[in-house]
């Protein structure tokens, strides 16, 4: 191969490589902003899930009375919908509260025991709330290992990337010396 079509090619590759480099470090600084945002969406879900547990416990203490204007409508749909004990909470962790809550109430109904049924379903409703608040806890932390598993990866491309990029620069070079002993021999 003739030494032009040498250095072009170690320059197409220095190049190639140098641009590589350039996408990697964009990619990382777009993963750095979007586990930042991750990071305080994720505190924001956990906080909004611990603060439904005392709401919910004293929304259960006192009952909501029935509802008489379109707002009070509007936030007992959305209350039933989406803040209630157990509407959020997914898995066998549902199913399992649920049993022992019925099971507990029916008990209490059949020994005559009703005035104890408010308080079963504000324990059993917290119980709820805190192992919600504990699914949003892990998914979160699950979220976070995976973006930090990512910017591992990409940390590693970027330090093989500068490694071939030095090695090029190496025989980059290595080929100026050469092609500078012949050009001195011809």
């Amino acid at each position: 191969m003739d030494l032009l079509r040498q250095y072009q090619t170690l320059q197409g590759k220095q190049l190639a490589v140098n641009e590589g480099i350039q996408l990697l470090q964009q990619t990382r600084r777009e993963l750095n902003q979007a586990r930042s945002a991750a990071k305080a969406w994720g505190l924001t879900a956990v906080l909004a899930n611990a603060t439904l547990i005392p709401l919910n416990c004293i929304v259960n203490a006192f009952g909501l009375k029935s509802a008489n204007t379109a707002y009070q409508l509007l936030v007992r749909a959305l209350y039933d919908k989406f803040a209630r004990s157990g509407t959020r909470l997914e898995g066998p962790a549902k199913n399992a509260l649920s049993m022992l809550k019925k099971a507990i109430a029916d008990e209490l109904k059949r020994k005559a025991l009703t005035e104890f049924v408010p308080g079963v379903n504000i324990l059993v409703g917290l119980a709820e709330d805190s192992v919600a608040m504990m699914q949003v806890a892990m998914a979160v932390d699950a979220g976070n290992r995976e973006t930090a598993a990512l910017a591992f990866i990409i940390d590693r491309q970027l330090a093989d990337a500068a490694r071939r990029l030095a090695q090029l620069g190496i025989e980059h070079a290595e080929f100026l010396t050469r092609v500078e002993r012949i050009s001195r021999t011809v």
